[in-house]
């Protein structure tokens, strides 16, 4: 967090923990670097509420080696009993965090900024963890799991100091994967799971391509489906939770973002509520920030809005040199206009 806030200084909007957690023998990386994969392998010591069906193939820091080799579990519940007595930790990880972003924040000014907190769908979790089969049916347990943790984190925090970012990489993907008239229909689970949200707390909305060790699953070169499944979340958006933010991927792991600027086409078709930033995921370590300002340039242009600048996923799992590089870079960007 100090490092990230030195770098960006006053251009963050909002300041996660890093989303390490505890390094070890098992996750030298960190048992939260890799999203839900420590998250997976604790599940598996449940031995009361799942059996292992997979013990995955991790890498030397603690990461799947592939998408095919992750922890796969089968629940010993059915989803209301399994919603009961899950614990997933999300509102343990951001008390424990909470007090060195209290510290941190006094220290450099900045009482206004707000500690994000990602958040999976329940979709999410149930893809990863037990495979596609049996996800539809327990999706609805997990996210009532995450709903609880996220009150217990508001009112441990306070409402003013948080805010959550839902990530819906499996809704993404599953959208690019339907026939196109159908992209709207995977945006029900991600506004059902917001409505389930502390109403005084703003969310912002990561869209993802997926990320395993910087290894996007699908690699777009055109934004069509992110625009349309985009604009269906919004028309679907209740009046609160504020709808802060919608992330886009431009870039996708080891693929920069494309220079073909007619990619950004698609933009123009967009329409977020007023208000609603769009952040636009296009920093990466490749291209010369030459590259980049062209790139940002038209995807304002086609947007017809200005933009917050990312990178297209979160840092936990970048090297700390590649990571301080991409903060330089979106704070440079951010300060070009």
């Amino acid at each position: 967090m100090a490092r990230a806030y030195e770098l960006a200084g006053d251009r963050l909007v909002a300041l996660p923990d890093g989303e390490i957690g505890e390094r070890s023998d098992r996750y030298p990386a960190g048992d939260r670097a890799q999203w839900t994969a420590g998250l997976a392998g604790r599940l598996a010591g449940e031995a009361s509420l799942f059996d292992v069906l997979d013990e995955g193939t991790l890498d030397e820091r603690g990461f799947p080696v592939d998408f095919d080799s992750t922890v796969r579990l089968r629940p010993k519940l059915d989803p209301a009993e399994l919603a009961g007595r899950l614990r997933l930790g999300y509102d343990t990880w951001a008390l424990r965090s909470w007090p060195h972003f209290e510290r941190l924040r006094e220290a450099v000014g900045r009482p206004d900024l707000r500690m994000q907190v990602g958040l999976p769908t329940g979709l999410g979790i149930a893809g990863s963890v037990l495979g596609r089969l049996r996800a539809l049916r327990y999706a609805p347990a997990f996210a009532a799991c995450l709903a609880r943790e996220a009150d217990a984190m508001a009112q441990a925090i306070g409402t003013g100091n948080l805010l959550f970012q839902i990530e819906a990489p499996a809704e993404v993907i599953v959208a690019h994967r339907l026939p196109r008239p159908a992209v709207r229909v995977p945006t029900v689970p991600v506004v059902d799971f917001a409505r389930r949200l502390p109403v005084d707390v703003p969310i912002g909305i990561h869209l993802c391509f997926g990320d395993l060790a910087n290894t996007a699953l699908i690699v777009p070169s055109r934004f069509d489906r992110l625009v349309a499944f985009a604009n269906a979340l919004a028309r679907r958006w209740p009046r609160s939770p504020e709808l802060a933010y919608v992330h886009f991927p431009f870039a996708a792991g080891t693929s920069p973002a494309p220079t073909d600027l007619a990619a950004y086409r698609a933009l123009r078709k967009l329409s977020l509520p007023s208000g609603t930033r769009l952040v636009a995921g296009f920093v990466h370590e490749e291209p010369p920030p030459e590259t980049l300002e062209v790139l940002l340039a038209a995807i304002e242009q086609a947007g017809a809005r200005q933009v917050d600048t990312a990178t297209a996923c979160g840092l936990g799992r970048r090297t700390p040199e590649v990571a301080d590089e991409l903060i330089r870079r979106c704070k440079h960007l951010a300060l070009s206009r």
